[in-house]
């Protein structure tokens, strides 16, 4: 039995800098879930991309994917790009099952971490 893995999607970034912060919020996720299988990718820019992040969960057998978007508002990336590159994954692995969640900004948490962030 394979568990679900978890895809961070991010834009992805040339700077140094930002796929940093990206990455240290991936480490983040994995430390306050160990139980979970979290893996990071990036729409542009960037490596590893969803593709490639995909293909390496589908050489170990894993097929069931959860993919949340670390971007703040349902923009283009959400409503179109992130859905067509799975329906090409679709296509490519029809053996495995691809869940789409919602981006993070649509979140009240959101709210209060803005709020931290002012003080």
């Amino acid at each position: 039995m394979t568990k679900q893995s978890i895809i961070l999607l991010g834009h992805g970034s040339r700077s140094e800098e930002a796929r940093n912060d990206f990455n240290f919020i991936i480490e983040t996720m994995r430390e306050k879930a160990p139980e979970k299988n979290i893996y990071g990718a990036h729409m542009e820019l960037a490596s590893p991309s969803l593709q490639e992040v995909v293909a390496e969960l589908h050489a170990q057998n894993i097929t069931d994917i959860f993919i949340l978007p670390y971007f703040l508002y349902n923009g283009n990336h959400i409503k179109i790009d992130i859905p067509e590159i799975i329906e090409e994954l679709k296509a490519k692995y029809p053996e495995m099952q691809f869940e789409l969640g919602q981006p993070i900004g649509k979140n009240p948490a959101m709210a209060d971490i803005i709020l931290q962030q002012v003080q």
